[in-house]
């Protein structure tokens, strides 16, 4: 049975009240938004905000976007950012500092995969809007990107006033193990994109993409970094970087220093002391450490040796003699 039209003023009231009727995704042309109704914990439990967070039998919506568009413009931008290369530990920051009693985590929104460099500063700033909602007053959204957003990061830095950016990195060894292991479709999903930033970006040649999945992690690391490194020197006053191998040699500090930057009065002994840290952060009910992640380093780098050589290889060839640690200066 088809259902009624909304209620303009009720769906306004709806959209620009709370988070609560949260944007999963655009429709195929981007003329409009899939909405879902979240409460508070359901966000906070989300490793991906997109259709994987809706409960059973949830309420659903699709919302045009010139309908939307123009209610979410009187709204306040405002809100922080995790970004980061992938396979590096975002999740589990992002849970870390999202456990602030004041900071509400929004992880992976489906809706800002979809945004472009070349929309238009209504667009951007409209789902920057969306993104920037509050639960309660004094609350302040931690927004944790997907690694392919980092192609507009900038924009979304420039559009969101006071915003600050957490940039998450891993050196490029533990990289190609980690994503050649875990991630290969994702590779191949997204080697022609990351090639064009490569090369509109003078870091490789138009005739020279990643051939190998050795050659296309490579490339991911290389450009995702390489994106991090544009936002850091665009905006130096307002990032902070964290090497997430570092990170897990000693997170104490670390992690003071990160609730420190985005203004957290946290007891960062007691967030540590959580089962975060022994649990894999996109599956909580998971048990997952460093010790762990460790050993399929190990095994991962075993296994995949020749694709490894091969990333490896492709980052000498393209500069990168000594196959780089984590660069953050």
């Amino acid at each position: 049975m088809t259902q009624p039209a909304p209620d303009p003023a009720a769906l306004r009231a709806a959209l620009t009240a709370s988070p609560a009727l949260c944007p999963l995704e655009w429709n195929s042309d981007r003329s409009a938004v899939l909405f879902g109704r979240l409460n508070e914990a359901e966000y906070h439990a989300a490793s991906f905000l997109d259709r994987r967070a809706l409960p059973p039998a949830a309420a659903t919506g699709v919302v045009p976007w010139s309908l939307a568009e123009p209610w979410l413009g009187s709204l306040p931008r405002s809100c922080d950012y995790i970004f980061h290369i992938s396979h590096c530990g975002s999740t589990l920051l992002s849970r870390l500092l999202g456990s602030h009693h004041k900071t509400l985590a929004i992880r992976e929104p489906g809706i800002l995969r979809g945004l472009r460099r070349a929309d238009s500063e209504a667009r951007v700033d409209a789902t920057v809007s969306l993104l920037s909602r509050r639960f309660r007053p004094g609350q302040r959204p931690l927004v944790k990107a997907t690694s392919v957003v980092n192609a507009v990061a900038e924009r979304l830095i420039e559009r969101t006033p006071d915003a600050r950016a957490i940039l998450i990195c891993i050196p490029a060894p533990t990289f190609l193990a980690t994503v050649l292991d875990g991630s290969q479709s994702d590779l191949a999903a997204h080697a022609a994109e990351r090639h064009e930033r490569l090369v509109e970006w003078g870091l490789t040649a138009p005739d020279q993409p990643a051939a190998t999945l050795g050659e296309q992690a490579a490339a991911a690391w290389l450009c995702e970094m390489a994106a991090l490194r544009g936002v850091a020197a665009r905006f130096p006053g307002r990032v902070h970087w964290i090497d997430f191998d570092q990170f897990l040699t000693e997170p104490t500090g670390p992690l003071a220093k990160a609730c420190a930057f985005l203004g957290q009065d946290a007891d960062v002994h007691e967030i540590l002391a959580s089962p975060l840290m022994h649990r894999y952060a996109k599956q909580t009910d998971v048990p997952y450490d460093a010790a762990f992640r460790e050993r399929l380093l190990v095994a991962a780098r075993d296994r995949l040796d020749s694709e490894i050589t091969s990333g490896t290889n492709w980052l000498k060839s393209h500069g990168w003699a000594d196959t780089p640690p984590c660069v953050i200066s």
